[in-house]
């Protein structure tokens, strides 16, 4: 068996519109067999070769097609010969059943398999989503939500944790996130710097609302309630939410495209990818046990990525 070298990554020149394209695909045709013999002699043939008394192609050939996306000419590269040789009365044929005798002369077929020519689309979208993936991880990483997850994930299993603690400790790390974004507002105060957090307005009553059955809790001897876990819940999986899509939204996740070939995207591939990649953090990051399909796919539509 003989092999290029390895696949070319680069474009193929359309030899008729002559638009220059990254492949999206490669299939490989039939066997086509070349000899100077009549058609009903040709469809006798066989690999499994005899002295049957009609003379056997010269060259046994098939193709990598592929298709010019602009003017669907169909384009080819040699995939596979099988060619007639010729064998001296010393050498033994391997393979007896390609081994065949035609006017005195013994011949055996040997055939060559080449690899496709060029690098197709699948090669460039694996390469992108690789990178892609290792930004939006490091974007994850630098936001260091993991410690938010680990206090929600003792809330739910941990009976050491209650809900006052998670209350508590959750605020706290609001708290120390807003004073790393050194907002400068007058009067200072945190309720002031929630009202000047970039996130949606209902969101910002949530941790307000947070913050003052902390006092109750404090000052009143006050203990929460189910419709109070409720809302501590929903606060923590929407403020999550919310600061992971902002990050999402610097990347400009929804321009990524092949340089050489925006065309050759494969935008089912690239939309799944990056859900199971969301979905994974929510689950072992946040420890968000709902449904985070929904969550994830809500987070794409607004980073306006779609499967159309």
């Amino acid at each position: 068996m003989q092999q290029t070298s390895g696949m070319k990554k680069k474009k193929i020149k359309c030899p008729l519109c002559s638009v220059k394209f990254i492949p999206r695909f490669f299939h490989r045709e039939k066997l086509k067999f070349e000899v100077n013999a009549p058609v009903h002699i040709i469809n006798k043939f066989k690999l499994k070769f005899s002295n049957g008394g009609f003379q056997p192609p010269n060259i046994v050939s098939r193709s990598w097609v592929t298709i010019c996306p602009e003017c669907n000419y169909i384009i080819k590269f040699a995939a596979e010969m099988g060619k007639k040789e010729f064998l001296d009365h010393n050498s033994k044929s391997i393979l007896h059943l390609r081994e065949f005798k035609e006017d005195g002369k013994r011949y055996e077929y040997k055939f060559y398999n080449l690899e496709k020519p060029y690098k197709e689309a699948h090669y460039y979208n694996t390469d992108l989503i690789k990178a892609l993936k290792q930004r939006m991880l490091k974007a994850l990483d630098d936001l260091d939500l993991s410690k938010w997850g680990f206090l929600y994930k003792m809330w739910k299993t941990d009976s050491q944790i209650d809900s006052f603690k998670f209350l508590i400790r959750f605020l706290a790390y609001i708290e120390k996130y807003i004073a790393s974004l050194k907002i400068k507002i007058d009067p200072d105060t945190i309720i002031a710097k929630i009202g000047a957090l970039y996130v949606p307005y209902e969101l910002k009553e949530n941790i307000i609302s947070l913050i003052r059955i902390r006092e109750k809790t404090i000052g009143q001897y006050y203990d929460l309630i189910k419709k109070d876990e409720a809302l501590l819940q929903n606060t923590y999986i929407e403020l999550t939410m919310e600061l992971i899509f902002q990050e999402m939204v610097s990347l400009h996740l929804n321009k990524a495209s092949i340089k050489e070939d925006p065309r050759a995207l494969d935008k089912e591939f690239y939309y799944l990818e990056l859900k199971e990649l969301l979905q994974n953090y929510l689950k072992n990051t946040l420890y968000i046990s709902e449904d985070t399909s929904l969550f994830v796919i809500t987070m794409l539509n607004r980073l306006k990525i779609t499967l159309g």
